[in-house]
């Protein structure tokens, strides 16, 4: 499964975000998405420059395409926005095309809550680490 894949991926983008050179906040090291397929499966996503400036304004959150022709690669060990052994990449021979008609029980979002009892053995381990709670209602 690791390589090229020429097949067809229905997906919604769920999150994109970019990441930027902690040293050089001007340069762009990558673009992520979160993407969701039908069945509600997720897999993180990155578009490297120059691809990215060609991509990203095609693609909006929220809304669902068919992409061919990505890379499939093992999912960073240091990084995991979702729960999936595999990443895709773009690459210059990847389409996309925006869905017209999505079906209506196409998932928006996925998530994993972690119970605030198991907070406390997740300290130090950041392969799902992306981001944190700065409050919380009762």
């Amino acid at each position: 499964m690791i390589g090229n894949c020429s097949d067809r991926l229905c997906v919604r983008v769920s999150r994109m975000w970019e990441f930027y050179d902690p040293q050089d906040e001007s340069k762009l090291l990558h673009a992520d998405m979160v993407l969701i397929d039908e069945e509600g499966g997720s897999a993180h996503a990155q578009i490297y420059p120059p691809l990215a400036a060609v991509f990203k304004p095609m693609i909006k959150e929220g809304n669902v395409y068919n992409i061919s022709y990505v890379q499939i690669r093992k999912a960073n060990r240091m990084y995991k926005p979702v729960d999936n052994d595999i990443m895709i990449g773009f690459t210059k021979w990847t389409t996309i095309e925006a869905l017209i008609e999505v079906p209506p029980a196409f998932p928006e979002i996925v998530y994993s809550l972690t119970p605030f009892d198991q907070l406390t053995t997740l300290v130090d381990i950041r392969e799902y680490f992306i981001g944190m709670s700065l409050a919380r209602s009762p």
